[in-house]
């Protein structure tokens, strides 16, 4: 039993439990919606009981899963937990297999910033969704943290949220791999990449930055993921194949 006196939330070998394209997304909503009550939702925020491998890793998975495999019955995901350097395997058993083998998952949702506003709503019950967020003191030891609601365009959300994703796959790029990696990159669509301006913005940074800086890599395949309709995948062209046209 945990330390709320029930039976854990969310285990790590439940986690790690092999599912198929086709089952993977509802398990994960389903496990999600197991935090129901107010003290498990702030547990959640805190990252514990492997919350933040649910939302921040098997989510994207399970997204790629249902969207690019199809949500095939005949691939399977396995999530894998620790420091190995991927986040998922693939057993792909359909009559004609794709080449991803591994998955491995960044997120813009959570910057530091974010980790402020999770923790002021924990507090509070409600935070402002944009604008500055300050902290005084350390986490173990804080005596203030505000947000300042403030009203934003919806250009420069999208450019603050571009370059969260710029900088994640960056951090990526410089790593090593195994080969047929999928990169996926969370990302939020509910406001900074909610329209069609948004959607070429983004084309625009994934054709001329972001598969540039993958090439060389072990990464076969970049794919970003919203929660809501975002789902774009660029393939990552090796050496000899020259640029994508």
């Amino acid at each position: 039993m945990n330390a709320l006196g029930t039976f854990p939330v969310l285990t790590q070998l439940e986690l790690e439990t092999p599912r198929t394209a086709a089952d993977m997304l509802a398990w994960v909503d389903l496990a999600h919606a197991r935090f129901n009550t107010k003290e498990l939702r702030a547990a959640a925020r805190a990252g514990k009981y492997f919350a933040d491998e649910l939302i921040h890793e098997a989510r994207p998975m399970a997204l790629l899963a249902h969207r690019y495999f199809g949500a095939s019955a005949q691939v399977t995901i396995r999530h894998v937990i620790g420091n190995q350097n991927y986040d998922g395997i693939v057993e792909d058993k359909r009559q004609h297999p794709g080449s991803i083998r591994y998955l491995e998952v960044t997120t813009t949702l959570k910057t530091y910033h974010d980790s402020l506003r999770m923790e002021l709503l924990s507090k509070d019950g409600h935070v402002a969704a944009y604008g500055p967020v300050t902290a005084v003191g350390p986490r173990h030891n804080r005596v203030s943290v505000k947000a300042e609601g403030v009203a934003r365009e919806h250009r420069a959300i999208r450019d603050d949220h571009l370059a969260l994703v710029c900088e994640a796959v960056a951090r990526k790029a410089g790593k090593c791999y195994q080969p047929d990696t999928a990169l996926i990159v969370a990302v939020d669509d509910s406001v900074p990449f909610s329209t069609s301006e948004d959607q070429a913005a983004l084309d625009g940074l994934a054709t001329g930055t972001l598969v540039p800086m993958l090439q060389g890599t072990n990464f076969s395949l970049l794919a970003i993921e919203g929660s809501n309709w975002l789902h774009k995948v660029y393939s990552i062209p090796r050496p000899r194949d020259g640029l994508p046209r």
